[in-house]
């Protein structure tokens, strides 16, 4: 989980290495010498940073308290001031998202140690957080304790960034190769540098003898891959501090002696520790660049090689005085000689070089950017000739300078024998038709095709004119009334410069009568200097083709008959529904105004057991007046009769208004209806009244759907260059099986169903409808019983 490109950092991992973090800094604080006010080294820095640095930049800011709590933590328990430990936990969290910043800069991912230029950002990282943690711990110990600055800040600046730059390289390393000396070289390297480590920091141990384990750590580095390195410089650095710290080796039998402070004895430490990282990591980081590029010249070898023996030319490589370096197995296979015969040896002393030759077999090109080209017979090894054309090129280094002479041949020889197959071509039996015709118009080639297709005698039919095979009708239509040798001379002169007619089809006769559509095409016939020698016919049998196509058509004119239909009874439906909602609305309205004046006493008092009566009259009477209003917009969008504005409007300003005219349906609801304001006006381009409504639909809806407690939100905003209105409850949902209909006509989902909620299943087919013709797109995302939102996307007005 650690290493970069082996996975990603997860939530149960992050929450090991915070409590990695927390032990690493007690132990660091434990291993303290008793004069030290702060610890020698602190591992848990290292960690801290590594953990930011792999974790998503969304986690950091939980992951930042973490580290102040872990490592204040740390401090408290042992038996540091309470007010003290929270200000060093707050320095190591300021470190782990200083360095870790740095590393991540512009947002990019943690990159692998795999160059110097990285190795100088993570150095960067490390002197930068434990600057930043020195700083602030550095105040904290002046401020509430009797700590020296200066001393404080030097030893926790280096112990900080030497952990850093010792933990780092671990997650940083590319992924360890499996070698075949990891096997036994890796434990006699590894058992003989704890070996010497052991020994110069022993107990006892005097002599200044600390250099001596820096050779088996660069030969690791020369040796092994990064990853192993930065393991084997980790144990080495923790050893020989917790060693130390012990008053054990050179360093702590300075310490233990009094020549040297705490603080001091940390100093020397964590610059033993940085001068040793300093030596073997860039080291091991040029071996890896050195394996790497090897790795790609070796690729780029095998991929020059792969292209040079899977071509099926000859291909010869020369140096400037002909003598040739490389050849491919194409030319070994064609010529029948082993590389070892020509590989070395001059391009003109080529054993397969016909006799009395000289020079390039093509010559050298004049310029350096052009090339030369010549046919000449190649003798291979036993005795047979082939005929290969030769090109001789260059090939010219960065600053043009020519550097080798490369020679390509092709093999000409099966073209050469390819005009004696034509003939044998053309008797084979085959579907397609081939005939040759002289400049007459009479036939002089009727293959084995022609013969299958039409049923004349090959021998019989030769000499015979072309057009005699043509039915005579359809030449004259097409020949203008020619028949004969000038019906075949139009014909022929219809050749473009392509050197062919398009294909079109011809009827033919066949020797029992029988009439054949035939796809045909004439071209020119040319010799090698390009003379006319004729013309061939080529032409295939498509009769039960046309057949087929001809029924596919009157299939698909019967298909578009039908949708004409359907189309013409969408249209009658629509009229229909706009003169029935017409001619409804009058009465209805009127049956309205009447029952509105009955209620309020205007003609005569109503008995009060009339009242409830004549008010589910009113009611009613309504609902059948919108569903009127309903249809006729959407007759009118479906028919192109409605003419709606096109102006200016301000999305943010329908907002209000639409709160307004709902006032009346959230009385006596419990529902939390919040309008978020914008910071400015949005221009789209539309009808204001038309907006309203489809926004006032929309709200309906969300008061209709969502029960007593809920929360309705609606905002408008500018996204992504596009005007969006939102509109978002906490009601009873949509299935997802059933949103595809959503904004079907008289769509009602099963929620609403079940809970006997009215509605005509309208309203959302005419918001639609306006977002569409406002050029805009309307989404909608909820599920059953988690509630739904619809958002309108609408083209921003253009200023």
């Amino acid at each position: 989980m650690w290493n970069l490109g082996r996975g990603q950092l997860v939530l149960p991992t992050t929450v090991g290495v915070l409590v990695l973090v927390f032990g690493a800094g007690a132990l660091a604080i434990a291993s303290a010498p008793a004069d030290t006010p702060v610890a020698i080294w602190w591992p848990a820095a290292g960690i801290s940073v590594a953990l930011l640095a792999l974790a998503p930049r969304r986690w950091w800011w939980w992951l930042t308290v973490g580290v102040a709590v872990a490592t204040g933590a740390a401090n408290l328990v042992m038996d540091r001031p309470l007010d003290l430990a929270l200000w060093l936990g707050v320095a190591n969290a300021g470190e782990a998202y200083v360095a870790a910043s740095f590393l991540r800069w512009r947002r990019r991912p943690l990159r692998e140690l795999a160059g110097l230029d990285v190795f100088l950002r993570l150095v960067a990282a490390a002197v930068l957080g434990g600057v930043t943690m020195a700083l602030v711990a550095a105040t904290g110990i002046l401020v509430l304790t009797d700590g020296s600055f200066t001393q404080t800040l030097r030893s926790l600046s280096l112990s900080h960034a030497a952990s850093t730059l010792v933990v780092l390289p671990i997650v940083m390393a590319p992924a360890i190769r499996r070698q075949a000396r990891l096997a036994w070289e890796l434990p006699l390297q590894l058992g003989i540098l704890i070996a010497v480590t052991v020994l110069v920091f022993a107990p006892g141990q005097t002599l200044s003898l600390e250099f001596l384990p820096l050779p088996f750590l660069i030969g690791a580095a020369l040796r092994f891959d990064l990853g192993i390195v930065a393991w084997e410089l980790a144990g080495f650095a923790v050893f020989v501090i917790l060693t130390s710290s012990a008053g054990h080796g050179p360093f702590g039998f300075d310490f233990e002696r009094g020549e040297v402070s705490g603080l001091g004895m940390g100093a020397v430490l964590q610059a033993f520790v940085v001068a040793t990282a300093l030596m073997t990591l860039p080291l091991a980081i040029s071996v890896e660049q050195r394996r790497r590029l090897l790795e790609q010249v070796s690729s780029s070898e095998k991929l020059t090689s792969a292209t040079l023996d899977t071509a099926a030319t000859l291909i010869l490589v020369t140096d400037l005085y002909g003598e040739v370096l490389r050849v491919n197995a194409a030319t070994l296979a064609l010529t029948g000689f082993d590389e070892p015969e020509l590989v070395g040896k001059e391009i003109w002393e080529m054993p397969f070089a016909p006799p009395g030759s000289t020079g390039y077999p093509a010559g050298l090109p004049e310029a350096t950017d052009a090339q030369a080209s010549r046919e000449t017979d190649v003798v291979t090894r036993s005795g047979d000739k082939r005929r290969v054309l030769w090109n001789t090129s260059f090939v010219r280094d960065d600053r043009e300078r020519p550097t080798y002479v490369v020679i390509t041949g092709t093999d000409l020889t099966a073209e050469r024998t390819a005009a004696g197959l034509t003939r044998h071509l053309l008797d084979a039996a085959a579907t397609t038709a081939m005939i040759g015709i002289d400049p007459r118009g009479r036939i002089t080639v009727f293959n084995a095709g022609a013969v299958n297709l039409l049923g004349y005698d090959a021998q019989d039919i030769l000499e015979t004119s072309f057009t005699d095979l043509l039915d005579v009708d359809q030449v004259q239509q097409r020949c203008h009334g020619a028949t004969g040798d000038e019906a075949f001379q139009q014909l022929v002169a219809g050749i473009g410069a392509a050197g062919e007619t398009a294909p079109r089809d011809w009827t033919w006769i066949g020797d029992d009568g029988r009439r054949h559509t035939v796809s045909m095409t004439l071209s020119i016939a040319a010799d090698t200097f390009a003379a006319r020698v004729g013309y061939l016919c080529v032409g295939r049998d498509v009769t039960e083709a046309r057949a087929s196509q001809e029924m596919l058509i009157a299939a698909l004119e019967k298909e578009r008959l039908a949708v004409q239909r359907m189309k013409d009874l969408d249209e009658a439906k629509n009229e229909f529904v706009s003169t029935v909602s017409h001619e409804l609305r009058t009465p209805v309205t009127s049956i309205v105004g009447y029952t509105e004046m009955l209620e309020d006493g205007t003609l005569v008092e109503p008995a009060p057991e009339q009242r409830p009566l004549l008010q589910s009259i009113a009611r009613n009477g309504q609902r059948l007046i919108l569903l009127c209003d309903d249809l006729l917009t959407l007759s009118g969008i479906d028919s192109g009769a409605a003419r709606w504005e096109r102006n200016a409007v301000d999305l943010s300003a329908i907002l209000v208004g639409a709160e307004d005219a709902l006032r009346a349906q959230l009385a006596g609801r419990d529902l939390e209806v919040v309008v978020m304001s914008t910071d400015g006006p949005i221009p789209v381009l539309g009808d204001k009244v038309q907006l309203e409504r489809a926004l006032t639909n929309l709200l309906s809806n969300a008061i209709k759907f969502t029960e007593d407690g809920g929360r309705i939100e609606v905002s408008a905003k500018v996204h992504e260059g596009e005007a969006w209105l939102t509109v978002s409850d906490t009601g009873i949902g949509v299935p997802l099986e059933e949103q595809e209909g959503l904004f079907q006509r008289f769509f009602r989902s099963s929620s609403a169903q079940q809970r006997a909620i009215q509605g005509t299943g309208l309203g959302l087919s005419i918001v639609a409808a306006i977002v569409a013709t406002h050029g805009g797109e309307i989404d909608v995302r909820s599920a059953h019983l988690e509630g739904t939102t619809f958002t309108i996307r609408l083209p921003l007005a253009r200023g």
